[in-house]
């Protein structure tokens, strides 16, 4: 990864006493982390880590369920890989709180230092809103994203990470922001819930409505009926309706 990679890399922070890290593969979630991963940062803070990390294994231009999971969310990108070409494309780039150069050090540091002016370029152009801040002082104090250098190998420009890092939980704080952000992220994460159980109870009880299941699938291979109005139906045989209407794919030809 940009920061740090896996666990098996972290020598020295994996082993410190003050450290708890945890592996989280995907399995093929989207949104760029576990589908554990928000229960899993709320058991760290409850056992009294104030402060986690959470690394995505690289999300896309619209797989962004980790900025439901963080107070800030850090774009760490790398010099000369044609990640700053991000920086014309919105994307993620757009709900970004800080973003990071990474390497910037020996032979990239030109390049980490071009990259950086890239990003700054498109942020000042794109203007002020990001983040997803809602509140008007917090977009005031925290207008456009700072862009960072920043060398993992020599430290060089971590202390400048950490320092705003604590400038912005400072401004969401004082605004009354960071427990608002939070209450929006625990509804999101109640629906996300609800459909993920909906989909398990639905796909459990395929097993007991295999010919509902298999009439429905022959019915779209026909085209009687559309995929909309089939996932409706299907779901009505499945979990039930609660009214009277005709689960039958004939009825919506």
């Amino acid at each position: 990864g940009s920061i740090l990679g896996d666990k098996t890399r972290m020598m020295e922070l994996s082993r410190h006493e003050r450290a708890y890290v945890r592996p989280s593969p995907s399995k093929g979630a989207l949104g760029g982390l576990s589908s554990y991963t928000n229960d899993v940062t709320t058991l760290c803070h409850a056992a009294g880590y104030d402060l986690a990390i959470i690394e995505t294994v690289g999300i896309g231009q619209s797989e962004i369920d980790i900025i439901q999971c963080v107070d800030l969310f850090i774009l760490v990108v790398s010099p000369g890989g044609g990640d700053e070409l991000q920086g014309v494309k919105k994307g993620v780039v757009e709900v970004a709180d800080l973003i990071v150069v990474n390497k910037a050090d020996g032979g990239l540091l030109d390049d980490a230092r071009r990259t950086k002016a890239d990003y700054t370029a498109a942020l000042r152009f794109w203007g002020s809103g990001y983040g997803g801040n809602q509140n008007k002082k917090t977009r005031e104090e925290w207008n456009v994203p700072p862009v960072l250098l920043v060398s993992a190998k020599t430290g060089e420009g971590i202390s400048q990470v950490w320092s705003e890092i604590n400038r912005y939980r400072m401004i969401m704080t004082k605004n009354d922001e960071l427990s608002h952000k939070r209450k929006k992220q625990a509804r999101y994460w109640m629906w996300k819930y609800a459909k993920d159980m909906i989909l398990e109870k639905i796909m459990a009880s395929k097993k007991d409505h295999g010919k509902a299941t298999a009439d429905m699938e022959k019915a779209l291979d026909f085209g009687h009926v559309h995929p909309r109005v089939a996932a409706s139906l299907l779901l009505k045989d499945l979990i039930g309706s609660g009214d009277n209407e005709s689960s039958s794919p004939n009825s919506r030809k």
